[in-house]
């Protein structure tokens, strides 16, 4: 026989994925028409009598699987094969539909926990209903190597990738960014105490609450022993580390130089 039942194509969605399928001219269209590829079926599922099945008049898949649509069973062996993989969620399901405007054709709606796994599952049973509607023969279908191969085929996929993280974009105003060159910049970065240790004078301001050091502090330190000089007994002490008198116009006579500390230095006037 050519092959029963033609996958045309598969949809993925959200919840379920949905696979238009075509039953071919040469096969039987309904169960009925081929009651021992149907009893070949339930001899290798016993289990898929016991499906809920509501939209035959019936309770369960048991009341219709003897006259019921090739591509209805179709859906309930796959069921059936996600089910016993036990990696398909808490109760698989599914539905079957027909295409009104093509002939022979059906879409199969199936819960979809995984898409490779249900794809899988679909597949399987497409080679089992093949193999039923054939006459049988051997090798028989092997129902739980066929499970285990499922099972082995999601295992064996990475796992996804995860999401790029979000970048976010804001925009403040002046005031705002004001605000945060603050607390970036050096000079007006919060101190702790054991930062003025060894500094001399320095000036301080508070701001938003926190003590920050200013632009224009300067720390002086100088040593306190006088230089020795011969002519000094007359003199005022010089330090050692102030220059000595230049005569005539300096610009710069008046400067007193700053020692080098490891702090930031002068950043101009304060933000």
């Amino acid at each position: 026989m050519a092959q029963l039942i033609d996958i045309r194509r598969v949809e993925v969605g959200p919840k379920n994925l949905t696979a238009r399928i075509r039953v071919a001219m040469s096969a039987p269209l309904m169960t009925s028409d081929d009651l021992e590829g149907t009893t070949r079926v339930y001899r290798l599922l016993p289990h898929i009598i016991d499906h809920v099945c509501l939209g035959d008049g019936g309770e369960t898949f048991k009341d219709v699987m003897g006259d019921t649509e090739i591509a209805h069973l179709l859906e309930h062996v796959t069921v059936e094969l996600l089910a016993q993989t036990d990696i398909a969620g808490d109760v698989p399901c599914g539905r079957t539909f027909t295409v009104t405007d093509e002939l022979r054709t059906y879409d199969i709606e199936l819960s979809c926990p995984d898409d490779v796994l249900v794809a899988g599952a679909l597949s399987s049973a497409v080679w089992i209903l093949q193999w039923a509607y054939s006459g049988g023969g051997d090798p028989v279908p092997d129902i739980d190597a066929t499970v285990q191969g499922l099972v082995s085929l999601v295992q064996s996929l990475p796992e996804p990738a995860a999401p790029a993280p979000t970048v976010r974009e804001y925009v403040v105003d002046e005031d705002e960014a004001e605000e945060l060159r603050a607390g970036f910049d050096p000079a007006t970065a919060p101190i702790e105490d054991d930062d003025l240790e060894g500094l001399g004078r320095e000036a301080l301001a508070t701001r938003d609450g926190q003590r920050k050091r200013t632009t224009t502090a300067r720390a002086v330190v100088r040593s306190e022993r006088p230089v020795e000089r011969e002519d000094a007994q007359d003199e005022q002490p010089v330090y050692q580390d102030e220059p000595a008198p230049i005569d005539g116009d300096d610009p710069f006579a008046d400067v007193i130089p700053v020692d080098t500390v490891t702090q930031a230095g002068d950043y101009g006037e304060d933000y």
